[in-house]
């Protein structure tokens, strides 16, 4: 009785409940040597011993890295494939992974010949030219592409000029004057037969770029050298022919044509402004003169530039004949003598006798006769 009521009352007193578990279950003497073990979230990871804080081992390089331009090797290219979803992607597994560590580097292969196909199809892209275009600029600035690997290397570059009427657009001209400057500048390191290629870029990019300016005298500058390139073009007429001019060769001037044809569109486009007016006006002038060498559709753009040219000049001199007829006689005699050459100025001996005045060079002259 004693016993049934002590565990009668036990139950109905003293009633108490087990809190619940957080995480996986672990072993008690684990718990205890948690400094030596690190605890997976995860029951199927195994369990591994943890980094002491004087480990040699490197850390893991940011992901800002490859954002930044800078080439990373075979990474960054897998980085640059289509996104995938991380359920669809192929985890390597840890023996993969010991594998690549163990393998050694063949020396005889060239990361850029291998990576320049991938790099090349990247290029054409639209959304990734601005990354691609970093890398590649970085490879040269690191002193990667060399005279072995520079031919694997200007196929990224031909890729890039897929679409020429890229770099028009305001966020890809910064990428491609940094890519193209500097392969121009080494073009040294090319083999020969892509020399008159970096050449036609210097124009169809580089100069092209140059004229997206509000610089009065780069702007200026930049027709002064298209004019200098469109006078390798025969005239329609050889007696408005420069003298001492060499054309070039009739088989070559297909890319040079479009180049040129292309930068003039794009100075064109700036007669909307006054300071440019004059040297467009010039521009397509050297143009119209040379008119045959560009096609049918190149033409019926130039005759409507010029058919603009002619028509502000023409609106140019009736407004400054108008506001020459709107003026009275006496301004017309004052704008007369202020043109004319005859000196005006002022001088120590040219005063009249009686009143002192100050007669200038045409009243002198005047009193100079009287006195005579």
């Amino acid at each position: 009785a004693i016993l049934s009521m002590s565990s009668g009352g036990g139950s109905t007193g003293n009633t108490t409940t087990k809190p619940k578990q957080k995480g996986p279950w672990v072993p008690r003497a684990l718990k205890k040597r948690s400094t030596e073990f690190y605890m997976a979230s995860e029951p199927d990871v195994k369990v591994e011993p943890a980094v002491s804080s004087s480990s040699t081992a490197k850390p893991a390089k940011p992901e800002a890295d490859s954002a930044a331009g800078t080439w990373n090797g075979a990474a960054d290219l897998d980085d640059l494939a289509d996104d995938q979803p991380d359920a669809k992607r192929a985890r390597p597994t840890s023996d993969d992974t010991v594998a690549c560590k163990s393998e050694a580097p063949d020396e005889k292969k060239d990361e850029i010949v291998e990576a320049a196909p991938r790099l090349a199809a990247h290029m054409r892209s639209a959304t990734k030219f601005n990354k691609v275009a970093a890398m590649a600029y970085s490879l040269l600035e690191a002193g990667r592409v060399t005279e072995a690997n520079a031919a694997a290397f200007f196929t990224v570059l031909e890729a890039g000029m897929h679409d020429a009427q890229r770099l028009r657009q305001k966020e890809f001209r910064v990428a491609y004057r940094r890519l193209y400057n500097a392969a121009c500048q080494r073009s040294s390191m090319f083999p020969a037969s892509v020399q008159a290629t970096l050449e036609l870029w210097q124009v169809r990019v580089l100069l092209q770029l140059d004229l997206y300016t509000d610089d009065t005298f780069q702007f200026t500058a930049c027709i002064r050298k298209l004019r200098g390139w469109l006078e390798k073009l025969p005239c329609i007429y050889p007696a408005l022919e420069p003298t001492d001019v060499k054309h070039m060769p009739e088989e070559a001037r297909a890319p040079w044509i479009d180049a040129i044809f292309d930068c003039a569109e794009v100075a064109v486009m700036h007669y909307k402004y006054l300071w440019a007016k004059t040297a467009v006006d010039m521009l397509v002038k050297s143009v119209i003169d040379r008119r045959q060498n560009f096609s049918e559709e190149q033409q019926r753009a130039i005759q409507t530039w010029n058919a603009m040219s002619k028509g502000q000049k023409i609106q140019r001199q009736q407004e400054a004949a108008r506001s020459y007829k709107e003026q009275t006689a006496y301004e017309k005699k004052e704008e007369e003598w202020r043109l004319s050459d005859v000196k005006s100025g002022k001088s120590n001996w040219a005063k009249d006798s009686k009143s002192g005045v100050n007669l200038g060079g045409l009243d002198a002259w005047a009193a100079k006769q009287f006195n005579n």
